[in-house]
């Protein structure tokens, strides 16, 4: 046999080694690959018993008891190499300090250890806090998509409690709550407040794979919040078929009208009930008021949180056409068109602060008063004057 035979042979034999040495921890929903790891196997003669031969192996013993929510079991030690007893502690503190759904459902573990012709055995018994419904209800997340999706349909739903595996580093408390936050503001008319929310990690939440214990409150209750959006939803048609023919320009006009003459004054409120139905609102109401409206009419919008005058503001970031302005509906109410509608960075620099980094640059050639000028021209070319279609705070064309 030639020397080039033998050392592709060899290569082979390397292949198929290395192959073979990966190997699932065991069956279920939590599922490791590594090389040369042991897999274990629940045996059922004269008793079930998992049987092992390395450290690797009992901890992955440890691990699908756990998984399981066995509260007592039973690990024959054969063949092995170091100290049992000194390692089934390590691999139960290991079990309930950083495996994840170890740390998040397991109080605590207890073992003893029997050397038995041929063999060690160890006895486990291991408490809960959890109940085995709570262990098997823990989901599996693939990636930080998937389980951001998974967290804006509990919100949708009303849930109150989710636990979550996912690996990854990137998804963190801020990344959860900015997910949630995000949602509420970009569909106004699907959640009537924002979602209160309570996260929890396990092991920790620097740990690359872990669970999320996540708990959510909700400001109104299921009938009132139903009630709310119910009515939310007729404002925004009512809009909707107002706006209906006009070009976009002018159907984010009337949507920032509506807003600004519904919000009679100022208040703490900050939702769009507050500012439409209520007629008390803070720059957030009136800034989730007008993405309800935008969304209803097919205006490409979202919320904005920033500074103005050193406190916390809210205002919208609309599309037009290629161009992106600043709406500020709430200046609107207080004053004219001109004060909160359409604006480009160049307007809102010295009396707003916001990340730029962080939205579109807004730069568009349109004015507000382009867009009142163009709407009185459609009023009149469908034989009304202006003057029965008032704007209120808005303000009127210049003449």
């Amino acid at each position: 046999m030639s020397g080039k035979r033998i050392a592709r042979g060899l290569a082979l034999l390397l292949a198929l080694a290395l192959l073979c040495g990966c190997s699932r921890f065991f069956e279920g929903e939590y599922v490791s690959v590594t090389k040369h790891q042991e897999s274990v196997e629940l045996m059922d003669s004269e008793g079930q018993y998992y049987e092992v031969r390395t450290y690797v192996g009992m901890k992955n013993a440890l691990y699908s008891m756990i998984s399981s929510a066995m509260e007592t079991g039973t690990i024959r030690v054969t063949d092995y190499s170091g100290s049992v007893e000194d390692d089934i502690s390590r691999a139960c503190l290991d079990a309930t300090r950083d495996y994840p759904l170890g740390a998040y459902a397991v109080d605590y573990i207890s073992h003893t250890v029997n050397r038995i012709l041929g063999y060690q055995e160890i006895g486990l018994r291991i408490r809960y806090r959890m109940m085995p419904e709570e262990i098997a209800a823990v989901r599996q997340a693939i990636n930080p998509a998937d389980l951001y999706t998974m967290l804006e349909n509990s919100v949708l739903i009303g849930k109150t409690h989710i636990a979550v595996q996912i690996s990854s580093l990137a998804v963190t408390e801020g990344s959860v709550t900015g997910c949630i936050d995000n949602y509420y503001r970009k569909h106004p008319e699907l959640l009537s407040s924002r979602p209160g929310m309570e996260v929890a990690f396990f092991p920790e939440e620097s740990a690359v794979t872990k669970i999320l214990d996540i708990s959510f409150s909700y400001l109104d209750s299921r009938e009132t919040a139903a009630e709310r959006l119910s009515t939310l939803d007729r404002l925004a048609e009512d809009c909707a078929e107002r706006c209906e023919g006009f070009p976009e320009e002018i159907a984010a006009l009337l949507c920032c009208q509506t807003v600004a003459q519904a919000v009679q004054s100022a208040g703490a409120g900050n939702t769009a009930y507050d500012a439409l139905v209520l007629g008390a609102s803070s720059s957030e109401g009136c800034a989730m008021a007008f993405q309800l409206l935008c969304n209803r009419c097919g205006l490409e919008c979202q919320v904005i949180e920033g500074r103005a005058e050193g406190l916390v503001r809210c205002w919208n970031l609309i599309r037009l056409e290629d161009a992106y302005y600043h709406v500020d509906c709430l200046a609107c109410s207080g004053g004219s068109v001109s004060d909160g509608f359409l604006l480009a960075d160049a307007d809102m620099v010295l009396r707003y602060w916001w990340d730029v980094d962080k939205y579109p640059s807004c730069s568009g050639s349109l004015t507000a008063s382009q867009v009142v000028d163009a709407y009185v021209s459609w009023l009149r070319e469908f034989g009304k004057e202006p003057t029965e279609m008032p704007f209120g705070g808005l303000g009127t064309a210049e003449s």
